[in-house]
């Protein structure tokens, strides 16, 4: 039911995408490829390692991009149990980038595919911002938003804070999760840029079940919050 609307979201993307040879003679630039992977690491706490990895791509210039972004991660030692695609179409204006695009969920739900709508932008030139709201082909309303900041040690040394929310507009049982907000998460991470493209870190990174979500865990005997060390690496193009 709901899927054609996922379908719906996929054409506008390629609708509103302009050709490439506009492209090329465009006032905002020729298209370029960009991005990178902004976290491959692993964390470390009670109970197993956790390997993640977070990267975004992008192809188009200062106006206009299609976005590739791609996440998973599993325990160490282990098959990858998380895998999460999302394909953009971004239009940007002043500071802001609109995007609207789908999610697909490879693992562990093969079958969920989400029509997405979000945005991203910047504050100034230290603060950058992004949010989501996800409407999945069996009609679970669903966002997360993230705020990350970096603040300038030295000229290769930086901390980085960050801190993300997810939320849910209905509870799911199979889900496990409440309505309200349902996670939260806090990381401190210390860069050094190695080269120009490529930085290492280490940090800690603080994660906790939130509302309704967190008594449904509670009464289940589940972990309600975990703290854990990270480090690792990041490369752009």
């Amino acid at each position: 039911m709901l899927r054609s609307a996922c379908t719906g979201f996929l054409s506008l993307c390629v609708l509103l995408a302009p050709d490439a040879a506009t492209a090329q003679t465009d006032d905002a630039g020729p298209w370029a490829l960009s991005g990178g992977f902004d976290l491959i690491e692993v964390r470390a706490g009670k109970g197993d390692a956790i390997f993640l990895l977070d990267s975004s791509f992008s192809l188009g210039n200062a106006t206009d991009q299609l976005m590739l972004v791609t996440q998973g991660g599993g325990a160490l030692g282990s098959q990858i149990d998380e895998v999460q695609a999302r394909l953009f179409y971004g239009r940007t204006v002043g500071n802001t980038t609109w995007l609207v695009g789908i999610r697909k969920d490879v693992k562990p739900h093969p079958r969920d595919v989400h029509a997405v709508i979000g945005a991203q932008g910047m504050i100034g030139t230290r603060l950058n911002w992004e949010s989501y709201l996800f409407l999945s082909d069996r009609g679970r309303l669903t966002g997360e938003g993230q705020v990350i900041y970096q603040l300038p040690i030295t000229p290769r040394l930086y901390l980085e804070p960050r801190v993300a929310v997810g939320w849910s507009a209905r509870s799911s049982v199979a889900e496990a999760t409440g309505s309200g907000f349902t996670e939260g998460e806090g990381t401190v991470r210390l860069r050094y840029r190695l080269t120009s493209k490529i930085n290492a870190y280490a940090g800690v990174v603080h994660e906790r079940l939130l509302g309704a979500t967190r008594h449904l865990a509670r009464a289940q005997g589940d972990t309600l919050q975990s703290t854990m060390g990270v480090i690792g690496f990041g490369f752009s193009l």
